[in-house]
């Protein structure tokens, strides 16, 4: 595997983690991601979730994994097996399921009718929807990452993905990514349904500023 691919891997499973926080947290878990060894109960002995969700009486290891294979079903009855006799504790396995982002593939479009669609953008935020804005916004950033790498197609990427290959490629400055990966976590709260989470006008102006910037630097 290489570099790229163990990142966006990576960056996927951070996507995924954090999708799984919004959906514990709203039934009332704390939720935990990498716990450290001594905030795990002894009979776990070396094994470490990828995450544990708790409320009084209910307890969750969650671990999470690509996909199902035979070899990874052997490894997880053995953890399975140490909650055997556990009441308060529950093992979970969570498959971040990628394989129908993988069969689709997104076709380049022209940088100018990525700068007519950002101005439209603009005119909507201007309007007040800042949600609708926001959205497209990330869609724009990954079409402009496309069309600067002049492939024809490319297969879906994570958000974070984008936001990486964008500044390693000098596209975007440090300063500008430090400010678009922390609305990474409300865009998957927005795209995954949460209706209360609203994007301010600063926050779509950081997205669409990371757009034109991005298409400067590519041009």
């Amino acid at each position: 595997m290489t570099s790229a691919a163990r990142q966006e891997q990576a960056d996927t499973e951070v996507e995924f983690l954090a999708n799984l926080r919004d959906r514990y947290e709203a039934k009332g878990f704390s939720f935990e991601v990498e716990p450290a060894r001594q905030n795990v109960p002894p009979f776990f002995g070396t094994y470490v979730p990828d995450a544990i969700a708790r409320k009084p009486g209910e307890n969750i290891a969650i671990e999470v994994r690509q996909r199902r294979s035979h070899a990874t079903d052997l490894i997880l009855q053995e953890i399975r097996r140490r909650f055997a006799g556990q009441p308060d504790w529950t093992f979970v396995v969570a498959y971040t399921g990628d394989d129908a982002l993988k069969a689709l593939t997104i076709p380049a479009s022209s940088r100018s009718a990525i700068r007519d669609r950002l101005q439209k953008l603009r005119a909507l935020e201007a309007q007040g929807e800042h949600r609708a804005a926001f959205i497209l916004g990330w869609s724009l950033l990954e079409a402009t990452l496309l069309s600067i790498e002049s492939e024809f197609v490319a297969r879906p990427r994570t958000p974070g993905t984008v936001v990486q290959t964008l500044a390693m490629l000098g596209l975007i400055d440090p300063d500008l990514e430090q400010q678009v990966r922390p609305l990474i976590l409300l865009r998957n709260r927005i795209v995954h349904g949460d209706l209360a989470a609203e994007p301010s006008p600063d926050e779509v102006g950081v997205i669409l500023s990371a757009v034109e910037e991005a298409l400067l630097e590519g041009a």
